[in-house]
């Protein structure tokens, strides 16, 4: 019997009807086994050296995948705001540092500008050197702040995909039993064969499908590489076409998965090529 004592201080191990083993003496030429026979014997393991410290529940209170689906609507409309925000932010963010910026509304264009051969004739030769200067630490500032908004908004963008990500997945994996059975109800009546051969590896190969699927999309899903809604729902597309065709054969009584049928296929076929072989 294994349990826990009521003060929840130590692990309880109550043994019947077995033998302890002891070794004696600090060297090999003095050591003795003793072995001793018991009826009930209890042995307690202090759980305080095992340092468990029990987690906060607020901990994960904001993870995805603690939240209904109630809450990852109202999660991710409010991260999709917050990304709008971040977009307008950064835009006004990136012409904040630039002088010219408050003339990009007004119509400069349409004023007569005289020709000029170069920029090196509008600007004197003794500040040549500080205007270089000033650009050159003002598109440093300015690649910086860009990088930092980036950055920000890269993250927000996947927290929004992984929110949305979840948000399939609760609807993807309870279709995804619907599917297998969908598999396995017809496959089961055409393989018509006892034991658990075939219809073991025939269920282990749509598993694999499934899960390889499953997980691709979700990868890509994650990377932002396809959308959540396909991602997730890749194995469905996959799997749904599969089981409707088995469940046609299945109710036209094929005998899709009979190793007879193949047999006769290749035969044929090895006919086929032995007679255009002699000619």
């Amino acid at each position: 019997i294994m349990r826990v004592t009521q003060n929840k201080r130590y692990l309880e191990f109550v043994l019947k009807n077995g033998w302890r083993y002891q070794e004696r003496g600090n060297s090999l030429s003095t050591t003795e086994f003793i072995r001793l026979g018991f009826k009930e014997y209890k042995k307690q393991f202090d759980l305080s050296s095992f340092q468990f410290q029990r987690t906060s529940d607020s901990v994960n209170k904001n993870n995805q995948r603690m939240l209904s689906m109630r809450q990852l609507d109202k999660a991710i409309d409010s991260i999709a705001r917050q990304n709008a925000q971040l977009e307008k932010r950064a835009g006004a963010e990136v012409f904040a540092g630039l002088q010219f910026a408050k003339y990009l509304d007004s119509n400069w264009k349409k004023a007569p500008v005289k020709a000029v051969a170069s920029f090196d004739q509008v600007i004197p030769d003794s500040a040549k050197r500080v205007i270089a200067q000033n650009t050159v630490s003002q598109l440093s500032t300015i690649r910086m702040n860009n990088d930092n908004v980036v950055t920000q908004y890269k993250e927000q963008q996947r927290n929004l995909r992984l929110h949305k990500i979840e948000w399939h997945r609760k609807l993807s994996l309870s279709i995804a039993c619907l599917v297998m059975f969908m598999i396995g109800a017809p496959m089961g009546s055409i393989i018509r064969k006892g034991g658990l051969g075939s219809p073991l590896v025939f269920a282990i190969v749509f598993f694999m499908i499934f899960y390889f699927t499953s997980t691709t999309g979700e990868k890509f899903a994650k990377e932002g590489s396809l959308s959540s809604f396909f991602g997730m729902w890749l194995s469905t597309f996959i799997l749904v076409p599969i089981g409707l065709f088995i469940t046609y054969k299945a109710m036209r009584d094929s005998t899709l998965f009979n190793k007879e049928l193949y047999a006769r296929f290749w035969k044929k076929i090895k006919s086929v090529w032995l007679q255009k072989s002699t000619k």
